[in-house]
Parts: C-alpha cells; sequence; structure tokens
C-alpha cells in the first residue's frame, strides 16, 4: 500500500511538471536610443532668446519582461531602466515634468548608474469562457494611440490623443466579447484646489468602459471613463471634482496604406490623469466660492504608406483645445505636425528619422496674453528587439 501510494505520488509530481513545462513563456526586451536636436523660439523657451538642446540618451520605453500563456491563463510582467535622470526630472510619473522640449535629462551623460527599475506590467488573466477577469497593472481601457512619433515617448497622444499620464495603471477588468469593462486606481495627484488642500476623500474607483469592432480592413474603438472624488478644506468642507473622458478610435487598411485617427473630449482631464499637453488647462480651479470645470477636445490624424518591407512613411498631426470655466478667459490650444519614416535594417533592428513642428498657440491666464512660440524637433529614434 506504502508503495502505491509513493508510485500515484511520484505520477502526480510527474503530471504537475509536465503540465507546467506546456505553459509558454516568452521573454522578450527592447534597447531604444534617442538623438535628437532640438531648436526652440524665444518665446518657446522662455529664457529671453532661441535655445538650442542636444538630446541623446537611452530611450524611455527601453523595457524587458516576458508573456505566459496557458491553456485558459494568460499573464505578463514588464520592467524598464530610466535613463540619465536630472534634478528637474519628474521621474514618479514615468515622463519629464515640464515636457519633452525641456532641458530636463540632467548631467549623468546619458547613464542609468542611479538604478532604478520601473515596472511597467505586471497582471494575469483568466479565460471562464462567458467572461475574462484580469486584475494587476496593465494598459487603462482609455489607452489607444495611433502615432509611431518615437520623440515625445508614445507618439502624438499628448495633442489631443488618448491616453494616460502614467501609460498603465492597477485594475481589475471584465471582458464580454467586443465590451470590457475596468475598475481601476483613483488618480488625486492634481490635489488641492482653492482651499480645499487639506485631504482628499475617494469613495469609488474610476471606471471604463471600451468597445472594440473589426470589420474587414478597419478596426474602431469607442472608450468612455468617469472618476469622481471629494476635497476637504480646513473646516471639514468638500467639494466633488468630477472627470470623464470619451474617446473614439479608428484604424483603415488599405494595403500598403493605412490611415488612423483618434478624437478625445474630456471634462477635468489633469484630475482624471489624462496625458495631456504641458501647461494645458486641463484641471479643475476654484473661483467664486465653487469649483470650476475645465474641458478639452482633441483629435490626432497619421497617414502611412508602406514603400516596401523596409521602408514605412507616416505623417501625423495633433491638434489640442482646452478651456476652463472662469470669468476670464483661461485656455491653451497646441498644434503638432511630425514626419516618421521607420526604416528596418534587419529583423528587430529598427531606425527612425523623425522631423517634428510643434506650435504653442498664445497661452490666456485670467485674461493675460502669453505668447508661447515654436519648436522644431530634428533626429532618430533608434531600436533593437530582440526574443
Amino acid at each position: 500500500m506504502k508503495k502505491l501510494i509513493i508510485i500515484l505520488a511520484a505520477i502526480a509530481m510527474v503530471g504537475s511538471f509536465t503540465a507546467t513545462a506546456m505553459a509558454e513563456v516568452e521573454l522578450y526586451g527592447s534597447a531604444r536610443f534617442r538623438t535628437y536636436w532640438v531648436d526652440k523660439a524665444e518665446e518657446f523657451s522662455q529664457t529671453g532668446y532661441d535655445d538650442s538642446d542636444l538630446d541623446w540618451n537611452m530611450g524611455w520605453l527601453s523595457r524587458f519582461g516576458a508573456n505566459f500563456k496557458s491553456d485558459k491563463l494568460t499573464g505578463k510582467f514588464e520592467l524598464d531602466a530610466r535613463p540619465g535622470i536630472g534634478a528637474s526630472y519628474s521621474d514618479t510619473y514615468g515622463r519629464p515634468s515640464s515636457g519633452s522640449l525641456d532641458k530636463t535629462y540632467g548631467d549623468t551623460g546619458g547613464s542609468s548608474h542611479v538604478g532604478n527599475l520601473r515596472l511597467r506590467h505586471l497582471w494575469g488573466e483568466y479565460d471562464f469562457g462567458t467572461f475574462k477577469l484580469m486584475i494587476g497593472q496593465n494598459f487603462p481601457l482609455y489607452d489607444a494611440p495611433v502615432s509611431r512619433i518615437g520623440f515625445y515617448s508614445g507618439g502624438l497622444q499628448e495633442f489631443g490623443g488618448i491616453g494616460y499620464l502614467l501609460a498603465r495603471s492597477a485594475q481589475i477588468r471584465f471582458t464580454f466579447g467586443n465590451l470590457r469593462v475596468a475598475f481601476l486606481s483613483p488618480d488625486t495627484r492634481q490635489d488641492g484646489v482653492g482651499p480645499y488642500t487639506a485631504d482628499e476623500d475617494v469613495e469609488l474607483p474610476r471606471v471604463e468602459l471600451r468597445y472594440d469592432l473589426k470589420l474587414d480592413n478597419t478596426e474602431l474603438n469607442f472608450i468612455g471613463g468617469y472618476q469622481t472624488y471629494d476635497v476637504v478644506d480646513a473646516n471639514d468642507n468638500n467639494e466633488s471634482i468630477d472627470s470623464f473622458v470619451l474617446g473614439f478610435r479608428g484604424i483603415m487598411d488599405f494595403g500598403p496604406a493605412y490611415a488612423k485617427l483618434a478624437l478625445t473630449y474630456r471634462q477635468n482631464g489633469n484630475n482624471y490623469g489624462a496625458w495631456t499637453h504641458v501647461g494645458a488647462s486641463e484641471n479643475a480651479v476654484f473661483e467664486n466660492g465653487s469649483i470650476q470645470d475645465a474641458e478639452a477636445w482633441g483629435g490626432v490624424l497619421t497617414l502611412g504608406y508602406k514603400v516596401n518591407d523596409m521602408v514605412t512613411i507616416e505623417a501625423g498631426a495633433g491638434m489640442l483645445m482646452t478651456e476652463q470655466d472662469t470669468a476670464l478667459d483661461n485656455e491653451d490650444d497646441c498644434q503638432v505636425y511630425a514626419l516618421a519614416v521607420p526604416i528596418k535594417l534587419a529583423p528587430g533592428v529598427t531606425v527612425t528619422p523623425e522631423l517634428i513642428f510643434q506650435d504653442e498657440d498664445d497661452r490666456i491666464t485670467d485674461g493675460t496674453t502669453v505668447e508661447q512660440g515654436d519648436a522644431t524637433i530634428f533626429g532618430v529614434f533608434w531600436q533593437i528587439d530582440f526574443k
């Protein structure tokens, strides 16, 4: 009897190891590098003179990770290494604190010797048949890029596209066919409005819905999200800040040619955590004894043509209009025009020359107009993917 139990236990152990071995685990990585020259007009640099800077650094989007796949379980983890970080770099949120065009890359010689690693993805999803359950840190549903420009570390999304400042967020997600519903960690980084700086009270998670429709040569995505939290003053009075986002993306494939369009409308986008242009008027403000909302409208369009298996040409444009509901005008608009030519030198090796013109409209704050100027960026985004 003891021998039989030992034999059965051995069979069970072998079976468990065999089942584990049947799971697919794929390791991968991507090394990326930035070589850009940035020319900023006097009004843009806000230094009193025209300014030129070199951005020669490890790409923000370099990463390594693994994908896991078994019968009903899917998982992923992904990390990235932070490049050289100067005093003005906001590594808390993973993006430059003052925008990619400012001198925020520090004097560390382009080294990542600071030793920072950031968690990009860590999630698991189980397929129950009628629905899927995912928990962990993953892309939010309000993330739908349409541009491959590398300079802004995420395409042209900050110029009227659909995306997050934090890029990935902790969440519980349910998938029912083409419909996805996610409950995400609230974002209250834009805290303190007027006298309401004592505390923030959060009772509900952020909620997002997304419906994806795929046709023969077209993909359509419809996205919506909502968040609410209270800000509290020293006397325990509170006001609610309600944010919502709406997004649409369309991708059309015409053989060697393609077109991609993203449109967005949002209320209090900064409070929601949307990735918006630096300085844009997307956060709620305090005026006349109450909190006033901010609105934003935007869009990004890209047109591409695959010349051959080696070369693709893509032109893109983005436009963002933001306004706060105040007695005096508070608004900030901007446009960007970009050209990218991805060139595949070998399997996994891509270099992308980029030319970008960023045009800032005059910013109006409490009725005062400030010229913001423009900037021209030229350079190459280098990338080697391996797995």
